[in-house]
């Protein structure tokens, strides 16, 4: 305990000098703090977010010095903010939002953090949906990134949304009012006998669930698998697509004729993916890799 008080103590030491020094040390000093948890690009990229957060002030306004000195008040949060960074908390949980698709969503414990490969979801939707007054559905939507950004970009279409966990929901509806958009978000269990018999006809669905096989928590980092919610990622390794089959057969039943069904997918499933689509019903089911190469997405046309 007495090294842990003494570590503290050096730790808010240094931000005190800080004062007399060139504000870009503020950055430089969070980098040396998570270093031995971060690589140094990574490191620095959540340094610059932090001061940003802090000072109010644009990234390129931070990379410039262009902010003024930061009061006690503002030395006290940086040091309560690098403090929950090195216990490994995600930056995005540790400022409280995210970008997805040039939107800001408020992201916390309730929600998986929004990634690209789901923007590029997102934009395969955008691309192929012509129809200025579709009618979509998003299962298992979370903090309401996919289906806010779809009703931002398609303001004559309705946006449905639907999960499992209130909380979730409760911060997804925070998110389409701060976005300035209208979805109707209800909660329910996408795997439920009955599920679908409520649901009207849909243009469109599309869903981002659980499917990180239970086996590849192992592999994870430490900043997702010790904060982002656990029922939000994971399937059992002896039921792998369980959520993709519930989806399938929902999909199948509601969607219009010509509609599409589009998912984000484990990459080390997607044949299997593709072949339950196929075996459903669904026709030209083409799967894409995302901007890091790998399988990801899957569109299944009805």
């Amino acid at each position: 305990m007495l090294k842990l008080i003494e570590s503290q103590s050096a730790f808010f030491s240094k931000f005190a000098i800080l004062r007399k020094n060139s504000k870009m040390d503020y950055i430089r000093q969070i980098i040396n703090e998570l270093q031995h948890i971060y690589a140094a690009n990574e490191a620095r990229n959540i340094a610059v977010d932090i001061v940003q957060h802090i000072t109010q002030r644009s990234r390129t306004q931070v990379l410039s010095n262009n902010f003024p000195p930061l009061t006690n008040e503002q030395q006290n949060t940086l040091k309560s903010l690098v403090e929950r960074l090195k216990q490994h908390e995600p930056v995005q949980y540790v400022v409280g939002n995210t970008e997805f698709y040039g939107l800001l969503f408020k992201v916390d414990k309730r929600v998986l953090i929004p990634r690209p490969e789901t923007e590029e979801l997102v934009e395969w939707i955008l691309e192929e949906t012509k129809n200025e007054h579709s009618y979509l559905i998003d299962l298992c939507t979370g903090s309401g990134c996919i289906a806010i950004t779809l009703a931002k970009k398609m303001p004559q279409s309705k946006v449905l949304a639907c999960d499992i966990s209130a909380e979730a929901l409760d911060l997804a509806r925070e998110n389409a009012q701060n976005n300035g958009v209208d979805v109707d978000f209800f909660q329910a269990d996408v795997l439920a006998a009955g599920f679908a018999e409520n649901l009207l006809q849909a243009d469109v669905i599309v869903s981002n669930p659980p499917y990180v096989l239970e086996h590849e928590k192992g592999q994870m980092q430490k900043n997702v698998l010790d904060f982002e919610p656990a029922m939000a990622l994971f399937v059992p390794d002896t039921n792998s697509l369980l959520f993709y089959e519930a989806i399938a057969k929902t999909a199948f039943q509601k969607l219009k004729s010509g509609g599409s069904l589009y998912v984000e997918i484990n990459q080390s499933l997607g044949n299997e993916t593709v072949a339950l689509f196929e075996q459903t019903g669904f026709t030209k089911v083409q799967i894409r890799n995302d901007l890091y190469g790998n399988l990801r997405m899957v569109k299944a046309e009805k």
